[in-house]
Order: structure tokens, then sequence, then C-alpha cells
């Protein structure tokens, strides 16, 4: 399943399983589902991440207007069902939040 993952103001595109072990491997714990677009597109989130002591996530919050913290991955909805986040609304939020990772020096890894 495509998706995209935010941590902090990085957004990467992933291809994710879609089982709850997957889903909860990427955001380190249970998943807790804030709604982006109903029955649309979904923001998946660490449920104890603030009990956790998560830092912040800054492009997540903003997204959401709601303060979030840990990793969070952003999905579409079919009915009960997770899908591929919808390709227009990826790009809508890869425009907003271009990533902007400085280059290694040559030979660092």
């Amino acid at each position: 399943m495509k998706a995209l993952k935010i941590e902090g103001l990085i957004v990467r595109d992933i291809d994710i399983e879609d089982t709850l072990e997957a889903l909860q491997e990427a955001v380190y714990g249970y998943i807790e589902a804030v709604t982006l677009i109903p029955d649309k597109v979904t923001m998946l989130v660490n449920e104890e991440g603030r009990l956790r002591g998560m830092a912040a996530n800054p492009a997540a919050s903003a997204i959401t207007g709601v303060s979030i913290v840990g990793p969070a991955i952003i999905v579409g909805v079919n009915g009960d069902e997770f899908c591929d986040v919808p390709e227009e609304y990826a790009e809508r939020i890869r425009r907003r939040f271009p990533n902007k990772e400085k280059e290694l020096p040559e030979g660092s890894k």
C-alpha cells in the first residue's frame, strides 16, 4: 500500500503492508486514526506517543491542526479498509513540505 511517512519535517513515500503489525511497526506502537478527509484519507499515529515521551512532529501537527508526536503515516480509506493514499492528496502534502535534507559530503554514509 502506498503511504506517506512523516517524521519531524521529513515527508517520505513508503510502501507498507496493510496489516496491523506493519502499521504498528511504522508508528512504533499501537495505532490511532486521525481523520483528515472523511471516508478518503486518514493519518495513523502512535496512540501512546505522548505517554512514551515521543518527539513532536511539526509537519503532522500542521496537517491535522492538533499536536502530534512520534512518526505518522497517511493512508487512504476505502470503507473499513486502508488503501493507497490518493495521489492528488499525497502531491499536495509533498508540495507543502518539500524535503530539504542536506546532501552528505562525498564518501560519507
